[in-house]
């Protein structure tokens, strides 16, 4: 009998099919995307789905990573104008829903129970439809309280995949990588003038201003975004375990920060300096000197880049300050602050309704003299619109927010160094920089863009608590077992 000289069969390897069947999913639903018709989009989109569900019930942090690039491209909108697609933030929330539900039932994987999110996000709801009972358009009032509520849902529901153990870093990663990905393609537009029609949605540049507004029509919401990610991808720069890694991450973050300096938004570049400040916080001495020469180097790389309008519009921050002058951006900023202290000083406690703050801006403004405008004006700021429109109880209620969320970061932070995960806690260093830039932002934008604000805030709600769900052996949380049981530790 001759010997047997056939090669063994290769061993099935689930992981490795699921990720080439997603990669082909992937590239088929781009072609289609691209050069298809309607049909051939469906038909294409259709397995794409299904591929991409079945690789979430194995590896739910797909889900969670889809759902913030979903978020942070506003990839629903310019998928529906663009292509013709179905929604797909209809779907989202009931999509997840279905996919926790499938884990438990597979694999009897509980979902992450977030109490103080869920408390936090439900008293603010209950304020805004509060509102309605007594603002003078009620019905926007509920409106915008119904659609503030479907946002919570989805951050609840981005947190209930918390019980996988890098839930936060999902969520980060993702999102930096998402906005870089959107940063090239505008940066490509600026510089090329031209981009494929199907995805020009995705990185808008205003024609008559030259200002790249990223996927959401909005310069200055989108720098927002892009200063939250910054300090992520200088982590991971700062950080990087080899040569490859960081110079992956050197390309994200440089294109992060021209992403930001084409938005030649004033107020990103002040929560820029903001959160580069507390990323400052969590960084060692080497990392500090290796963050200098960056910040040199990009500077340089700036200067010599950037146009005269960049630098002239930049540079009115400095007189603004030093000497008072003032354009006309920041004359209209100036007359909406004014006239929403003076609604506040008649309506102290509860404001004018949720969304009522336009239906006062004029008569208003021709009261105090201030510049007129013809379209009805917003706060462009999300602290003075709470204190206008939910009145002094709203901005307490979000002020206690804000001070709970950043105190579970600081505890997530000791948290992790003193069991000593080190890599960990300069991450959450990096994302509470982040969050504090956006917010920073925030002081001269209203809340325009709510479902990525919220989701982020909820996070960081729920820091301390993700990370003493997932190490509840450690020895650092010996004598403390009934806070354990509370929060959801089986």
């Amino acid at each position: 009998m001759s010997p047997d000289t056939s090669h063994p069969a290769a061993p099935f390897r689930p992981r490795l099919n699921l990720v080439w069947m997603l990669a082909a999913g992937l590239f088929a639903g781009f072609v289609a995307l691209t050069i298809g018709d309607k049909s051939a989009k469906i038909l294409l989109v259709a397995p794409l789905a299904f591929l991409g569900l079945a690789a979430a019930i194995r590896f739910p942090l797909i889900a969670l990573a889809g759902l913030t690039v979903m978020i942070v491209t506003n990839m629903s909108q310019n998928l529906i104008v663009a292509f013709d697609l179905p929604s797909t933030a209809k779907l989202a929330a009931p999509g997840l829903f279905a996919l926790l539900a499938a884990r438990f039932l597979l694999y009897q994987e509980r979902p992450y129970i977030a109490w103080v999110a869920i408390l936090s996000l439900t008293a603010f709801f209950a304020l805004k439809l509060f509102s309605a009972t007594y603002a003078a358009r009620w019905e926007l009032s509920l409106n915008l309280s119904i659609d503030f509520a479907k946002d919570a849902l989805v951050a609840l529901l981005a947190l209930a995949f918390m019980s996988q153990r890098r839930g936060i870093e999902t969520i980060t990663t993702s999102a930096a990588l998402a906005v870089a990905a959107i940063c090239a393609l505008g940066i490509y537009q600026i510089v090329f003038g031209n981009m494929m029609a199907g995805f020009h949605g995705f990185a808008v540049v205003i024609a008559n201003s030259g200002r790249f507004s990223g996927p959401l029509g909005d310069a200055n919401f989108f720098a927002c975004i892009i200063v939250f990610t910054i300090p992520l991808a200088l982590f991971q720069l700062l950080n990087a375990r080899n040569a490859l890694t960081g110079l992956g991450w050197a390309i994200v973050s440089g294109l992060l920060i021209a992403g930001l300096l084409a938005t030649q938004s004033r107020g990103g570049l002040i929560g820029l300096a903001v959160a580069l400040l507390v990323l400052g916080t969590g960084l060692t001495l080497r990392q500090v000197l290796s963050f200098g020469v960056i910040g040199v180097v990009t500077v340089l790389l700036v200067a010599a880049v950037a146009s005269d309008e960049l630098i002239q519009r930049f540079a009115t921050i400095l007189g603004t300050v030093s000497e008072g002058e003032l354009d006309t951006s920041t004359e209209g900023r100036l007359a909406s602050w004014q006239v929403a202290l003076e609604l506040f000083k008649e309506h102290p406690v509860l404001g004018v309704g949720i969304g009522n703050f336009n239906s006062y801006y004029q008569n208003m403004a021709l009261e105090l003299g201030l510049i007129f405008r013809g379209e009805g004006r917003s706060t462009h700021s999300l602290y003075l619109e709470i204190l206008t429109e939910q009145g002094l109880v709203g901005l307490l209620l979000m002020g206690a927010i804000l001070f709970v969320a950043a105190r579970s970061i600081i505890g997530a932070v000791r948290f992790a160094n003193g069991i000593g995960e080190v890599r960990l806690a300069r991450h959450l260093t990096a994302f509470g920089a982040g969050l504090a830039g956006y917010l920073a932002a925030m002081t001269f934008l209203q809340d325009s863009f709510p479902r990525f604000l919220w989701l982020v805030i909820a996070v960081a709600l729920e820091a301390e608590w993700i990370l003493r769900y997932h190490y509840a052996g450690s020895p650092f949380l010996s004598g403390r077992p009934r806070v354990l049981r509370s929060r959801n530790v089986p």
